[in-house]
């Protein structure tokens, strides 16, 4: 008993000086704050920087330019002269199919350093990045306007096992980052409940991604979003099943308008198909 005791009081002894190491590891860093460098590259950053991200890194991402559809936000062909005004336009898809939510916008493509980036935030939880790519939606969003006066952001959903799996939501996370820096509310993310856990969506249809999606979404407590104009947060735009499923969920519900805003849109057909995406 002697020697249980002792090698207790032992493990007590450690787990206390590691307590007090970490105290004191804290206390330091709030008197010598370490050089902030980028999330993305390492960098040192200045002092006086929004976020942790350094300027070069930044204007390597794909963003998307002024010409994009006004429905969903994804990127178009540049237009000649005298035909119809930028923001009249829509795609081929959203001219033939109807949306639930009034529109989406994306800051860039889903292509190259970003989603270099999203794949970092979405499968290796890296939490400052996700927060400091959100702070760059949030900048971009005010900037551009696009997020609706008077709205509050949600975070899409994750279902439970998906979310105990991973751990964490990244589109949270990237809400966390848009608070940081605008003034606009947000909704718990109990607030709409995913209850049924999708199937993958590799090689389907926008139409079977639409069926395979039907009624996954709850609102449990429909006061909470009665009446509130909500802009959708998430990390990427592919057919917009998804964002229309939670609209229409939402505006059953008793929302007013429901908008979207995603850090990223697919471009290409792969990525459209979803056969990059795990």
């Amino acid at each position: 008993m002697s020697i249980i005791r002792k090698k207790n009081s032992l493990e007590k002894r450690f787990l206390r000086g590691e307590y007090l190491n970490n105290i004191w590891q804290v206390g330091l860093n709030l008197l010598f704050p370490p050089p902030r460098s980028c999330l993305i590259c390492g960098r040192k950053l200045p002092d006086n920087t929004l976020i942790e991200i350094c300027q070069l890194c930044l204007e390597q991402l794909p963003l998307v330019g002024d010409c994009f559809c006004r429905q969903c936000g994804r990127p178009l062909a540049v237009v000649a002269p005298k035909t119809r005004p930028l923001g009249e336009m829509r795609c081929f898809d959203c001219a033939r199919t109807r949306h639930f939510f009034v529109q989406n916008r994306a800051v860039g493509i889903y292509s190259g350093p970003l989603k270099e980036q999203i794949q970092e935030l979405k499968y290796h939880y890296n939490r400052r990045l996700g927060i400091g790519l959100g702070q760059i939606m949030g900048l971009v969003a005010e900037a551009r306007g696009w997020v609706p006066e008077k709205a509050h952001l949600l975070a899409v959903p994750l279902h439970r096992e998906r979310l105990h799996q991973r751990g964490y939501n990244q589109a949270e996370l990237l809400m966390q980052g848009m608070e940081s820096v605008l003034e606009t509310p947000s909704l718990e993310s109990h607030t709409v409940i995913r209850r049924a856990a999708t199937g993958a969506s590799s090689g389907l249809s926008p139409k079977e991604r639409r069926a395979n999606l039907r009624g996954v979404f709850q609102v449990p407590r429909p006061g909470e979003v009665a009446g509130k104009v909500l802009c959708i947060i998430d990390d990427i735009y592919t057919t917009g099943a998804t964002l229309d499923e939670l609209a229409r969920t939402l505006l059953q519900a008793g929302a007013e308008a429901v908008h979207g805003l995603t850090l990223s849109i697919a471009v290409d057909d792969q990525h459209l198909l979803g056969n990059d995406f795990k």
